[in-house]
């Protein structure tokens, strides 16, 4: 195990990450505090009116078709994230999948679901506190996804870019750096994206290594029990 290198990737993937969070979280107090300031407000023309004489609704006859409710699936909907939370999902898929971090409707299992039992579409200070929660959960869940990925490197080689695990962790470092400069921060979503490709190239690896373990065991065990 090579743990310097996993405690290397473990330490410059958060300081790319923590960055972003934190601006999402300053992004929901802004929010909150907004809302705050419109409910304080208060209300005009609430003078008193006299009651106005109302003519009665014709009552719908059988003839007549029956109005249809429409429903909307918001956690089907299709959702613009901001540039920084494509920065951090796109370089930690993993602990994404676990914390379910920025997620509108997360999944039961993950640490946002378990947090929340239902979607909540309103901030409030129970809902910032919860989210500082899931915040700190997912830094954990970075922390020890990319000391694991480091410390057991997939592919031995003298070329950085060569490792998967050191490819997305440059892909993300140059993402986090777009993404901080509010003037050409949309172009941050391209490193991302490599990122995001470095992933799947990490997982075919996985599992490439994991058949030529499961083989590996295979031929010893046969060649045990046959000699």
């Amino acid at each position: 195990m090579n743990w310097r290198r996993g405690l290397l990737l473990a330490v410059i993937n958060l300081a790319v990450a923590v960055p972003m969070i934190l601006m999402m979280e300053a992004r929901d107090q802004k929010y909150a505090l907004t809302q705050e300031e419109i409910m304080a407000k208060p209300a005009r023309g609430t003078v008193p009116r006299p009651p106005e004489l109302q003519t009665p609704k014709p009552v719908p006859t059988k003839s007549e078709h029956a109005e249809e409710t429409v429903t909307f699936d918001l956690c089907g909907m299709l959702v613009n994230y901001p540039v920084q939370v494509v920065v951090v999902q796109a370089a930690n898929m993993p602990s994404i999948a676990l914390a379910g971090w920025e997620a509108d409707c997360p999944a039961r299992w993950t640490l946002a679901g378990r947090l929340r039992e239902k979607p909540i579409w309103k901030i409030t200070p129970l809902w910032m506190e919860e989210q500082r929660m899931i915040d700190a959960g997912l830094c954990l869940f970075i922390a020890l996804q990319w000391f694991i990925i480091g410390g057991f490197p997939l592919i031995r080689t003298q070329i950085w870019w060569a490792d998967p695990g050191s490819f997305i962790t440059g892909c993300a470092v140059l993402a986090g750096v777009i993404a901080l400069i509010p003037v050409v921060d949309c172009f941050a979503k391209l490193p991302a994206l490599i990122a995001m490709l470095g992933w799947l190239w990490w997982f075919g690896l996985l599992v490439w290594r994991t058949l030529q373990f499961g083989w590996g065991i295979t031929t010893t065990w046969q060649m045990s029990h046959s000699s």
